[in-house]
């Protein structure tokens, strides 16, 4: 076996400079083409996402996590989860099919104060 370069792996800059959400994201793909013990190898999940917030004086680093990739009717999307304790972020990261070459995601924000209304985001990157 053997694994195709993934288009979005790599680093993407938000298209909106004026962003009060998500500036950055960093995609990596970990190529498990390989069975060892009936496990895929090397483990764990086949993709990482980093995320970063608009912060001042400068953006906020969110960390790296774990994602998979999924399938919803015939879109593809890579699909992690942030936990902030005050929050929980479901993100999905997509090419774009009407925006060549650009990185779509969409972020659902729930709160765990139930007195905070929860919401969605989504923005267009462009590979940095």
């Amino acid at each position: 076996m053997s694994c195709a370069a993934q288009p979005e792996e790599g680093t993407w800059i938000n298209s909106d400079p004026n962003t009060r959400g998500l500036t950055r994201a960093a995609l990596r793909f970990t190529c498990q083409d390989q069975i060892l013990n009936g496990e895929l190898y090397p483990p764990g999940p086949p993709w990482h996402m980093r995320l970063w917030g608009s912060c001042s004086p400068e953006d906020c680093d969110w960390g790296e996590v774990g994602g998979e990739h999924r399938t919803v009717g015939d879109r593809h999307f890579i699909y992690a989860v942030y936990h902030h304790g005050f929050a929980t972020r479901y993100v999905y990261a997509d090419m774009s099919l009407y925006r060549a070459g650009q990185l779509w995601i969409w972020m659902w924000t729930n709160f765990a104060d139930p007195a905070r209304p929860d919401y969605e985001s989504q923005g267009w990157f462009t590979r940095a």
